[in-house]
């Protein structure tokens, strides 16, 4: 499958062209400025805010609570909505958000693939495929009757991957897609289907996909990362780094006025230290939080509740570290995520960006 590698180099020399960025800026800005006045609502900036989480391999907004929080993040980032936004404050906190992404493309690559149905129908019509059906029909089959109903396949083809040709159904295209698949197909979604005529009906929908695919192709952003702990050794092996970042990660705490923060809050505090210890943000990724939620489970059985000074913060943060390496080091935590690209025009200026 052919594809190119976006490691974030691109952007940043983009974004810190100040020409070029005054020029996108302009551009962007009046065309999500819809009633001309000078000033961006949090409406007007939805579809600015949806690229960014697209392009950081995220849940449409408002479809998954796990995530839904980092966008509100992202808007706040704006300040008040109801003050409206100037083409100053949008400019600064875009610049800001896009030199972020940049980091994290570098430290973390992100594959583009163009899907034009050739490796989904290759896919269809191979060995593999009654294997995977089969496999799926069981998965599905959660009351072991023998029997499906058709509109299963929907949920079949979430297990596909753009290994296999198949691009995300987080995507509203191709959700489209796949139903409009079931009627060419001639597939009645809540016929009931033996495993044989589950694995005969899921070709015709894949196929059909494959076919509207071919018409008009998809180019779809995925990454693969592992956690494995070996970031976290390498923050706690550089001690000029980590003194660095545990300073940041204090300073941003809130404290009482003798100088000490909330035990309640050392999550805050880790949160801020995630991106040296090649960590998710919190929400991101449902295994990491189970994993970091039982480190914390032994700091809070260590000592009680209350508060800390910034010795006792270093500890903590220390121990939990440790704690969560540990836990990688034997049990990494691997996760996939993929985002359809919208199209951009040939020259225009949004082309490569992620809104």
């Amino acid at each position: 499958m052919a594809g190119s590698l976006m490691d974030g180099k691109g952007l940043k020399r983009f974004v810190e062209n100040d020409k070029l960025w005054a020029q996108f800026v302009d551009d962007r800005f009046s065309k999500l400025d819809k009633n001309h006045n000078g000033k961006l609502t949090h409406t007007d900036l939805e579809p600015a805010i949806s690229g960014v989480g697209k392009a950081l391999g995220m849940p449409p907004m408002g479809t998954d609570p796990d995530t839904d929080h980092i966008y509100t993040e992202m808007f706040s980032e704006f300040g008040p909505g109801g003050e409206g936004v100037t083409k100053e404050t949008f400019s600064r906190v875009m610049r800001d958000i896009m030199l972020g992404l940049g980091d994290g493309l570098e430290r973390e690559p992100v594959a583009i693939s163009p899907l034009n149905g050739s490796e989904l129908e290759r896919f269809v019509r191979g060995p593999e495929f009654e294997v995977e059906a089969v496999a799926a029909f069981s998965a599905l089959d959660t009351d072991t009757s023998g029997q499906l109903k058709a509109a299963a396949i929907k949920k079949a083809m979430q297990r596909l991957t753009v290994n296999q040709g198949m691009p995300p159904q987080t995507d509203a295209s191709v959700s489209k897609y796949i139903d409009s698949a079931f009627q060419q197909s001639g597939v009645n979604p809540e016929q009931g289907l033996n495993q044989a005529q589950f694995v005969d009906a899921y070709k015709k929908v894949a196929l059909a996909v494959a076919s509207f695919m071919r018409n008009q192709p998809m180019v779809v952003a995925h990454s693969d990362k592992v956690f494995d702990g070996t970031s976290i050794t390498n923050l706690l092996k550089d001690k000029h780094a980590l003194d660095l970042a545990l300073d940041l990660a204090w300073e941003i705490m809130p404290k009482t006025g003798n100088g000490q923060a909330p035990k309640s809050y050392l999550r805050v505090g880790l949160d801020t230290l995630a991106p040296y210890a090649g960590l998710p943000p919190v929400g991101a990724v449902p295994e990491m939080d189970s994993v970091v939620d039982e480190c914390f489970k032994m700091i809070d059985e260590d000592s009680p509740a209350g508060r800390v000074d910034k010795e006792g913060f270093n500890k903590s943060m220390l121990e939990v570290l440790g704690g969560v390496m540990l836990q990688l080091q034997g049990k990494p935590i691997g996760v996939k995520s993929s985002a359809v690209v919208p199209p951009a025009r040939e020259g225009s200026l949004t082309m490569g960006m992620p809104f």
